[in-house]
């Protein structure tokens, strides 16, 4: 009954943060349209897709699916109409060779226009006109942060020869810098709900990701890297057990390096003969709680899913049920029974 009641209230956060900016009845449809350019050489394929969340899991796992199609035309020009777009949010745009877009924001009623040129991957928008006000504020965010030159490359040399403390001061003054900005942008501004959820997610978790990225590549070198608490200061910040953080791709992604740190941490613990996975599910178990925990056992079943044909390895399909049945034992979620089925019949 408790669980009943905790699913019930984490459904209702999900269902009133992606419908909490729709100013209209659900039984509304509304539309929206993208239309634009790719180089017509670019890719074989003439089909391209949309992507979107469709669903907690695929939020959970932090993968789109499929939702609509269009015709790439000879002269790499397209124009997708969304009949059903109800609710403001994110998208993708792929062929089945390539992602051209990736989280791009869609208003309900909105027509964006996406233009790309180049010749190699990433492709470029070749303008940010009519892209849409929040796309412009991504586009001109990662442009000063993340794809200026040399800001590129400082990051580059800090982020690999830095001491810890050093980079902790460091990345925690480019968070300032980046809150700044979009604080100076919107200048008091109303902000899209779910845009504004989003961003600030992604803020937060980003900073945090950072940090433990720092930490992994360290000790891929076998580094000897000198912490004290304070460098953990993003853990009074972010909340692992966040509904309204699913939005933010960082927020899952945090998860994954979260837990690969604390098992690096316990690994001077790991009883002899006992798999990595058994163990990573053993720490998720101790160490996290909540949506946090949940998702880290979703994450670990579907690595051991990844590339195995099942059919062939009865072996394989006994152990991701031993790790299915420990998840179940430790949230009590059924669902997890029904995500390995379906994985499964993917595989065969």
């Amino acid at each position: 009954m408790r669980i009943g009641i905790i699913n019930a209230v984490l459904f209702f956060m999900f269902f009133f943060l992606f419908t909490a900016c729709n100013p209209f009845s659900k039984n509304s449809s509304q539309s929206a349209s993208i239309e634009g350019k790719i180089p017509s050489n670019f890719t074989r394929n003439k089909t391209l897709y949309f992507f979107r969340y469709t669903d907690s899991l695929s939020l959970f796992l932090c993968e789109k699916k499929p939702t609509d199609s269009c015709e790439i035309k000879p002269d790499g020009s397209f124009k997708l109409e969304l009949k059903n777009w109800n609710s403001d949010g994110f998208f993708d745009l792929a062929t089945t060779e390539f992602t051209f877009a990736k989280n791009y924001f869609l208003e309900q009623n909105q027509n964006l226009h996406l233009f790309f040129e180049g010749n190699d991957m990433p492709l470029k928008l070749s303008t940010y006109q009519d892209i849409g006000e929040y796309n412009l504020f991504l586009q001109t965010f990662y442009d000063t942060f993340f794809r200026e030159p040399a800001t590129k490359r400082n990051y580059f040399v800090i982020s690999n020869f830095m001491l810890a403390p050093d980079y902790a001061v460091y990345i925690n003054e480019r968070r300032e810098h980046q809150k700044l900005f979009y604080k100076n942008y919107f200048n008091g501004q109303e902000i899209n709900n779910t845009f504004k959820t989003y961003f600030e997610k992604e803020l937060d978790f980003n900073w945090a990701n950072d940090k433990v990225y720092f930490l992994w590549k360290k000790r891929t070198r076998q580094e000897f890297v000198p912490l004290d608490t304070s460098y953990f200061d993003f853990l009074k910040v972010i909340n692992l057990d966040d509904p309204s953080a699913l939005i933010s791709p960082a927020y899952t992604r945090f998860i994954e390096l979260y837990l690969t740190e604390l098992y690096q941490e316990e690994l001077p613990n790991l009883p002899v003969g006992l798999k990595q996975t058994s163990f990573k599910i053993a720490v998720t178990g101790k160490k996290l709680k909540g949506l946090g925990k949940k998702i880290a056992y979703y994450q670990l079943i579907k690595n051991e899913l990844n590339g195995v044909n099942l059919s062939s390895n009865p072996a394989q399909v006994a152990y991701v049920d031993s790790l299915t049945n420990l998840a179940f034992a430790s949230t009590g979620d059924s669902a997890y029974f029904r995500f390995v089925k379906s994985e499964r019949n993917k595989n065969n």
